[in-house]
């Protein structure tokens, strides 16, 4: 399995480093609880991989931000490797992942569909996602190397039965991605 796909529940994402002792300012998503339960692990993926880590603070700041630190991330420059990064959190039982307010297609089930482009032709296999803050990517390869398409469903349309992903990409988008 490729660790890149999502591991969990997208629920909030690193903004910025707020002082010198590994505090993190994060803002958290609309789909997040309401009550966040800090003695379960959250994941951040680092190099590929889904870390857990553990909350050894977390004060909320309005109903959108909260202030933070990681349990053995108490320094700037550790914390510093967070920003940017979007936090996942096991669902709970019962909740299922829904995808980023795409029509609740999983992503991960689309692992080794096809990708058939109506004007460039077989464009890859899906081999991962990855989950861009406002912009989520399939990850494709072409036998090649590797091919990164915006993950938008009403840009495609999917075949389940036939395990194919039919895309309408802007004319050049594909070519973008392949080196000569």
């Amino acid at each position: 399995m490729n660790p890149t796909i999502n591991r969990g529940l997208h629920f909030a994402d690193v903004i910025k480093t707020f002082g010198a002792h590994g505090e993190l300012l994060i803002r958290l998503r609309p789909e997040a609880p309401e009550e966040i339960n800090l003695s379960e692990p959250v994941f951040i993926t680092i190099d590929g991989y889904a870390v857990p880590f553990y909350f050894k603070q977390f004060d909320a700041r309005g109903n959108h931000r909260a202030l933070v630190v990681f349990d053995d991330m108490e320094s700037m420059e550790l914390a510093q490797e967070l920003v940017g990064k979007p936090i996942e959190r096991k669902p709970e039982k019962g909740e299922r992942r829904k995808g980023n307010g795409e029509k609740g297609t999983e992503k991960s089930s689309l692992l080794g569909y096809s990708v058939v482009d109506e004007k460039a032709g077989e464009t890859g296999v899906v081999a991962g996602f990855i989950d861009i803050p406002g912009n989520p990517c399939l990850q494709l390869n072409d036998g090649v190397q590797e091919i990164l398409i915006p993950f938008r469903e009403e840009m495609m349309t999917i075949d389940h039965r036939k395990r194919i992903i039919t895309t309408k990409l802007p004319e050049g988008l594909v070519d973008l991605n392949r080196k000569p």
